[in-house]
């Protein structure tokens, strides 16, 4: 086993005063992600030259570490907190991470999606339908882009913790809120000590 000894000291020291990081990494939170991880492994679409965006990042903390070895990994995260901390305490030994701190929603940033292949949020509840994000269309029209991007969303049924303004109750429910151009190859619940977490993965088609 190949231990990231920089991370894990980074986690360590940046833990003793941050308990929402601690949160990023609770035994909810690694089996929810250990299983997306399996599920893209399975779909076999990423290698090194493959570019990752991370909608809803938080601190990356499971996801980032995961996916190390790819050309590209950029998190974006509404909380300028998270962001800075991830990219200056956490990551800051990483080459290959671009981290944003924006809202997804709010203004068109295609520099960051020209070459993505793999979009992945394990935050749908805290956020509009993937289904009102304006760029998709547009992802289907890059003609230096060999194959359409696949596709990795979570959501749950959580309605009673702070910031879940867009759970649902059932993956059939979840479904309703991805883009038209989505095509759902794979599904999974999974229940944990708050309630059930929906995961879809698929390919944006023409």
């Amino acid at each position: 086993m190949n231990i990231d000894l920089p991370l894990f000291k980074n986690i360590m020291a940046e833990a003793r005063n941050n308990p929402d990081l601690l949160d990023s990494f609770s035994p909810n939170q690694f089996k929810s992600k250990d299983m997306l991880i399996k599920m893209i492994d399975n779909l076999n679409v990423i290698n090194s030259n493959s570019e990752i965006v991370i909608f809803g990042s938080w601190y990356g903390s499971i996801l980032i570490p995961a996916f190390k070895d790819v050309k590209k990994i950029t998190p974006i995260d509404i909380d300028e907190k998270v962001i800075n901390i991830a990219k200056n305490r956490l990551f800051n030994h990483y080459t290959n991470i671009n981290f944003r701190n924006h809202d997804i929603f709010n203004g068109v940033k295609l520099d960051l999606y020209r070459e993505t292949n793999l979009f992945i949020n394990t935050s749908c509840e805290h956020m509009l339908p993937m289904k009102d994000w304006p760029l998709w269309e547009w992802t289907l029209k890059r003609k230096h882009n060999d194959s359409n991007p696949h596709f990795v969303f979570q959501s749950n049924d959580m309605y009673d913790i702070e910031g879940h303004i867009n759970c649902v109750s059932s993956i059939e429910e979840f479904k309703y809120q991805l883009p038209k151009q989505a095509k759902v190859l794979h599904e999974k619940e999974i229940k944990d000590t708050r309630g059930t977490r929906f995961t879809l993965v698929g390919k944006l088609c023409n």
